[in-house]
């Protein structure tokens, strides 16, 4: 059976940090010999704040998050519809290079799948959609019907897909609501520090269940808002959207080539 590593990543990444908060609350209770100033049941008005803080800002970023899903495949779709009415507009009247048309598309493709690889800039993705009215030229002047405004249109509809995706990977969710989520997470665990607890296993488990469910939402809300941060290292993690529609239709794109 083979162990999905990105699917716990987060998880192992989030955990050291719960056993220090745990070591450090086994520490103030058998060595300095410090039960607590509060009860646990005293606490459970801040707790509960914070859960609902956690869901306010969960639900934020969820919603960009659906909607980023969607980008790649409808990419991948807008680009091969232009290529289709490429095509077609040559099988109709053959009178420009149509290999020559293909490549110019494909390039298209593959400068996207760049940018999400940080390997090309937001410049040189916005200078090849823009090529694509070369592209709709050369429709143009087969004199097929509708075909050079299909083309336009398309490059437009890739155009808002390709600016929402980078507002997407530029931009925070409420970044006051993130600096309040980390103060609060903070104040819960120095909170868990005085708490009394009825024995030190109960004190182990309570502490390091609301620890790792703190610690682990937090860091989760944050790849969700990022879900085109691919790492430089190329380790992909749990939040991040695939880009398989593109790099399939890249591949077949490229095969179209020869």
């Amino acid at each position: 059976m083979t162990i999905n590593l990105v699917k716990w990543r987060l998880m192992l990444l989030t955990f050291p940090i719960t056993a220090v908060v745990v070591f450090l609350k086994i520490g103030i209770v058998q060595w300095l010999h410090f039960d607590g100033l509060v009860s646990f049941s005293e606490t459970g008005l801040v707790f509960t704040g914070g859960i609902f803080l956690v869901g306010f800002m969960l639900a934020g970023t969820l919603a960009d998050y659906k909607e980023s899903e969607k980008i790649p495949a409808e990419m991948a779709s807008t680009i091969e519809s232009i290529y289709d009415t490429v095509v077609l507009a040559y099988g109709f009247n053959p009178n420009f290079d149509l290999l020559a048309q293909k490549n110019q598309i494909y390039e298209v493709t593959r400068s996207i799948i760049a940018y999400f690889t940080h390997q090309e800039s937001e410049e040189v993705v916005y200078k090849k959609i823009d090529e694509i009215t070369s592209v709709a030229l050369w429709v143009e002047k087969t004199r097929m019907g509708s075909t050079t405004s299909w083309v336009k249109r398309e490059q437009t509809n890739l155009r808002k897909l390709f600016a929402r995706a980078t507002v997407i990977k530029r931009t925070n969710f409420i970044s006051t609501g993130y600096a309040f989520l980390e103060v609060m997470t903070l104040l819960i665990i120095g909170l868990l520090m005085i708490t009394r607890f009825e024995n030190v296993i109960i004190s182990i488990i309570l502490v390091g269940f609301i620890t790792q469910i703190y610690v682990y939402m937090v860091s989760l809300i944050k790849d969700i808002d990022h879900p085109f941060e691919y790492p430089l290292d190329g380790k992909i993690r749990a939040a991040d959207i695939d880009l398989f529609p593109l790099i399939e239709y890249e591949q077949r794109a490229k095969r179209n080539l020869v």
